[in-house]
């Protein structure tokens, strides 16, 4: 048997955290995998109302604090690069299951991430628009009669593109 100490958090504005002690049997099995599985299903769809109030109560921008741990993200990147893991990792999914989720699970979430991504596609477009614009009147004042005239233009443009950088 050891002991557990969790902060718990309570809905109430008026409760503190507080910290919960539960005793636990650590040779014990209490649930077998798929229980598991679909106990963590079951709560998580149960919680969607308390995650949108935390997503709601978050003040500072995600991306930002994550931004300010790149030494973090780069040193563990490396690690698992090292140690072998992200290989095992990204090997571990089969050309199937990759179709499988893709055909079940993905596809059916393209058209909802579109509309939600329109705004952002148009943001992007108007930035990108003109540099590709420049990048047009520049090869369309090479030349353009041999093989290696055509070799040069597609790869001015290829430099010229690798050139962009969004503002925001």
């Amino acid at each position: 048997m050891y002991i557990d100490y969790e902060v718990r958090t309570s809905t109430s504005e008026y409760r503190k955290p507080y910290i919960q002690a539960r005793e636990y049997y650590h040779n014990m099995v209490k649930m077998s995998t798929a229980e598991y599985a679909e106990k963590w299903g079951r709560k998580l769809k149960a919680s969607t109302e308390d995650i949108r109030r935390g997503v709601e109560r978050v003040s500072e921008a995600p991306g930002i604090k994550a931004a300010q741990k790149v030494e973090k993200m780069k040193a563990n990147f490396l690690k698992s690069i090292e140690d072998g893991t992200w290989a095992s990792r990204v090997a571990s999914v089969s050309v199937q299951e990759w179709k499988d989720k893709t055909l079940k699970k993905g596809i059916g979430r393209i058209s909802q991430g579109v509309d939600e991504a329109g705004g952002k596609m148009q943001d992007f477009a108007s930035e990108f628009f003109p540099h590709l614009e420049e990048g047009q009147r520049i090869v369309d004042a090479m030349p353009d009669i041999t093989l290696e005239d055509s070799i040069a233009r597609a790869t001015a443009m290829m430099r010229h593109n690798a050139k962009f950088k969004r503002s925001k």
